[in-house]
């Protein structure tokens, strides 16, 4: 029988650990993107798609719109930033999106625009 396990070491959250295990979709121009930290998330969105391995994002504003305070149930709107800097992602070999020169970085996860904060840190 076989079993699929998932590593959460280096995640501060499951959820983060899942979404880094996640394939992401073939990039599109406007397509959200979610930068997967330790434990928090933070919003992208693709602006430049060089080749399907290799693309330009630029991260977006997030405006909190939830009274939960201090919680896990967040909801946020999203807006574009023009004088936020734009990032090259490439694909690497194990499926992960990195950004350029940072193998040992954030992983992107393409097809999501997703903003987190974990206030247990």
């Amino acid at each position: 029988m076989e079993t699929n396990t998932i590593n959460v070491r280096g995640y501060g959250s499951l959820s983060n650990a899942i979404a880094n295990q996640t394939r992401s979709l073939t990039p599109e121009v406007s397509m959200g993107v979610t930068e997967v930290l330790y434990s928090d998330r933070h919003p992208y969105t693709v602006v430049e798609v060089i080749k399907p391995w290799r693309i330009r994002v630029q991260a977006d504003k997030s405006t909190r719109i939830d009274h939960n305070g201090c919680s896990e149930s967040q909801e946020y709107t999203y807006e574009s930033d023009s004088s936020a800097p734009i990032i090259e992602l490439r694909l690497n070999k194990y499926g992960r999106w990195k950004a350029r020169g940072h193998s040992q970085g954030p992983t992107y996860l393409i097809g999501k625009r997703e903003e987190y904060y974990d206030f247990t840190r």
